[in-house]
Parts: structure tokens; C-alpha cells; sequence
């Protein structure tokens, strides 16, 4: 558990949650016996030792998923758990943004990352332990989390139209300080998330290929996760995002005005490249103008949310929930013209806290059980470190996303007169939506474009 919340801006649009789990109790020493032979020829052992899982090539050898890969889920998840995710998903960004925003930094956050990872978390918990965890996961139990995140993975892979990389692995520690996983739960997380396991001692060379892993799958926008191996650490469960789309209608030179002005959220004046255009997609509420601009394929699309004047965004912020987001989606029609600054930035932030207070507390304290993941007493998980990555130009979207986990011990269509206008001149909210759902991947808010 932090003492200090950490929230510090980076350069990279990569959301991602490392789980560290370190042993408090006994831990289980290995034996020459215990450790050599293969997960696959003792079908009957209800543990997996670390090293039984190969360890990964020092060069960093992990691919992304493919489609081959994948086991298939065809069904898509029904409209009660994306009611619960798209809730699940706005509180995550008021909790884990909101102050960050009121000290006037540029946030991002992607809840469907941090479901990932905590979702192949919370396949090793056990009571109420991993009732508090589906309960901050949107109140949506784990083979429901499990089943979506799969078929999400599988859709992922097989989109032509824009390029979406995810990917999920597990590092186990692999030394005389080590622990062992338990084969269901190594079968579950390579099943319904395609997770590599690797199993290495935690030095130097494991910083690297953790790193280098990252990096990698986030196409690399976000360059590392880890600045150092934690010497209590047990176990890294990590989720990366790569998201690159090009707009429906990539803008033309005369669209761009290279010496236009955006207003932060001091009042200053600072000089941004804007692009214009008209879409359809307008909506509005009592607060809120905004837009849907598509990305090429239609499947995904860019949303934004501009505060009405004179509501500051951190007010504004505060008011978004699951229904808010799910309306302003559900209602866009109509033709309006817009503008969207140029823009790109970094950010970090570790969500224990946050996490803590959306429901699930005893996982970051000694009444943990995760007995399920492995016979290990007594582990809990220390830090859920989150990095996003967002670069919006002429062309279209970058953004990316890791978390990690770590444990430790204990429209109608209207003529240019009346066209709505909403030209995000100001600070403003966004989010990259799913439109197969209409629920946000990342989720985000702009106060500068410098």
C-alpha cells in the first residue's frame, strides 16, 4: 500500500496496472524434485512451480496476441454488464483523476487495462477478498469479467481497420525466495486471457524483460513499468494496450490552423496547432456540449465532452457516471462543427487507494486470501502502478495503457446556419469508445496542450 499517493505525468499514452505480490508467511522453498518436471506432464499437481514455466529469452521473444492464439468467445457480453462496466469505468476516472485534475494536469486512464489485470488478479482470491473485488470491478463477478475480456481479446485481434495490440503475462519469481502458482490458476488466466507465465529470478536481467515486454506491446509509446525490482516482490500481473487509429477522414492542410489558441485552466492563452471539421455526431445535456468523431471502420470513435462555460472541469468531472456516459453516447445525432487541438501527453498514477475506496480494501491489507493463485501464505497485493499514452494529430489516435499488479507478503441532419458548434478551445473530457458497446477503453481529460 502506498503512503503517498503518486500521481506524476509522463510521456507515453500507456494505461497499465502491475500487480506485485509478496509472501508474508512460510514461503515454499522448492526441491530438486519439486521443480523439474513439466506443468504438462504432471496433470494430477494442483501447483505450477515457477520452474516448470520457461523462462523468457533475455531479448524479450513475447509477441502480441494473435488471433490463432486465442480460444474463441463469440458471444458478446450482454447489455447488464456493460450498464456495470461503463459505471465501474466512470468511477475509476473520478477517483483515481479527479485531484490530479484539480492541480490542473492532464489525466488519463484505461479502465478496460485495469480490468485485465485485476480481473487475472482476482482469479487467484478466494473469499471475501474477491468479493470486494468484483465488487470494485463494477459489481460483475469474475466468470462474467473472464468471459468478456476474452471475447474484448479476441475482437481485438481480428480487426483489419485499425491496429489494437493487447496482452497479458504473469512473472513469477524464480529463486530460493520464490513461490509456486497453482495449476487452476495458471489454467484460467492462459485461457481466458491468453497470459504468458515466465518464471526468472528477480534481478537485473527480470527488470529488463519486464520492461522490454512493455515496451513492446505498447508499440513503443510507453517504454517501462518498472524502475527497479522490488526485493519482496513475488509476482508481476501485467496487462499492456496498444491502441493506433486513423481517423474516418484524415484532415486536409486547409483544415489546420497552426496558430490557433487554447485556454488552459489558469486562463492562459497557449498557441496550439487546430484542427477543423464538421461531424455528425452532436450532443448535449444541462452541462455538456460534445461530439463522436469515428475512427476508420467505425468501430471505434472519439468522444468529446466539453464543460458548459463557466462549470470548471474538475466540477465537471465529478458528475460523470456510468449513465451520463451512456446517454451522451446514446443520444449523438445531428451535424456539428468542430475543432480538436493537436495534443499528447503522459501519465502515471498508482490506484491502491483508489481501488481501496471503490470496494475492494482487504486485497492491499494482511487479510488478503489469494489462496487461490498460490498456497503461499498470506498474499496481498502492494501496488497497482497504471500508465497511459495518448497522441491525437491530423491522422488519427495513438494511445496506450499498462497496469501492473504486485504482490507482496501480508441525429437529424440541419443546414450551416444551424449547426451546432463545440470547438474544444478549453479544457475539455474525451474518451475512446467502444462503439460495439458504447463503453469507454480510455478515458481522459485535457487542462493544457503544452
Amino acid at each position: 500500500m502506498k503512503n503517498n499517493t503518486l500521481k506524476k505525468t509522463v510521456c507515453a499514452a500507456l494505461a497499465g496496472l502491475i500487480l506485485t505480490m509478496t509472501a508474508c508467511g512460510s514461503v515454499n522453498e522448492k526441491t530438486d524434485t519439486d521443480s523439474k518436471q513439466p506443468a504438462a506432464a504432471n496433470a494430477d499437481s494442483e501447483t505450477t512451480h515457477e520452474a516448470d514455466i520457461p523462462a523468457p529469452e533475455r531479448t524479450n521473444s513475447a509477441k502480441p496476441l494473435s488471433a490463432e492464439k486465442l480460444a474463441k468467445s463469440d458471444s458478446a457480453p450482454d447489455a447488464a454488464f456493460y450498464d456495470s462496466y461503463s459505471d465501474y469505468a466512470a468511477e475509476l476516472f473520478r477517483q483515481s483523476c479527479t485531484e490530479d485534475i484539480r492541480n490542473g494536469k492532464n489525466v488519463m486512464v484505461s479502465p478496460e487495462s485495469v480490468m485485465m489485470a485485476l480481473g487475472m488478479t482476482a482469479n487467484g482470491a478466494n473469499g471475501e477478498t474477491l468479493s470486494q473485488m468484483q465488487k470494485a470491478l463494477g459489481d460483475i463477478s469474475i466468470d462474467d469479467i473472464n468471459t468478456a475480456m476474452q471475447y474484448r481479446l479476441n475482437k481485438y485481434a481480428q480487426d483489419n481497420d485499425i491496429s489494437f495490440n493487447a496482452a497479458n503475462s504473469v512473472w513469477v519469481r524464480d529463486d530460493e525466495n520464490g513461490i509456486t502458482l497453482r495449476q487452476d490458476f495458471y489454467d484460467k488466466v492462459k485461457s481466458a486471457y491468453n497470459a504468458d507465465t515466465f518464471a526468472l529470478p528477480f534481478d537485473d536481467a527480470a527488470l529488463n524483460a519486464i520492461n522490454g515486454w512493455v515496451k513492446e506491446n505498447t508499440k513503443d509509446m510507453i517504454p517501462g513499468i518498472l524502475d527497479k525490482m522490488d526485493d519482496q516482490a513475488k509476482a508481476y500481473i501485467i496487462n499492456a494496450m496498444a491502441f493506433e487509429g486513423e481517423w474516418e477522414e484524415v484532415y486536409e492542410d486547409h483544415q489546420i490552423n497552426e496558430d490557433d489558441v487554447f485556454t488552459n485552466s489558469r486562463g492562459e492563452e497557449e498557441t496550439v496547432s487546430m484542427m477543423y471539421s464538421k461531424e455528425n455526431g452532436y450532443f448535449e445535456d444541462e452541462d455538456t456540449t460534445g461530439f463522436i468523431k469515428y475512427y476508420k471502420g467505425g468501430d471505434y470513435a472519439f468522444m468529446a465532452m466539453l464543460p458548459a462555460e463557466g462549470t470548471g472541469l474538475v466540477d465537471y468531472v465529478s458528475g460523470i457516471d456510468g449513465k451520463k456516459l451512456s446517454k451522451l453516447w446514446s443520444s449523438a445525432s445531428g451535424e456539428v462543427n468542430v475543432s480538436i487541438p493537436n495534443f499528447s501527453f503522459d501519465y502515471e498514477n498508482e490506484l491502491s487507494d483508489e481501488l481501496s475506496a471503490m470496494g475492494m480494501p482487504a486485497a492491499f491489507s494482511d487479510a488478503a486470501d489469494f489462496s487461490g493463485m498460490s498456497d503461499t501464505d498470506q498474499l496481498y497485493i502492494s501496488d497497482v502502478i497504471h500508465k497511459t499514452h495518448i497522441d491525437v494529430d491530423r491522422s488519427g489516435t495513438k494511445a496506450a495503457a499498462v497496469t501492473a499488479v504486485e504482490m507482496k507478503c501480508a441525429g437529424v441532419m440541419g443546414n450551416d446556419e444551424n449547426r451546432k458548434e463545440v470547438y474544444l478551445d478549453r479544457p475539455f473530457a474525451y474518451a475512446i469508445i467502444d462503439t460495439e458497446s458504447g463503453t469507454p477503453i480510455f478515458i481522459g481529460a485535457v487542462n493544457t496542450v503544452k
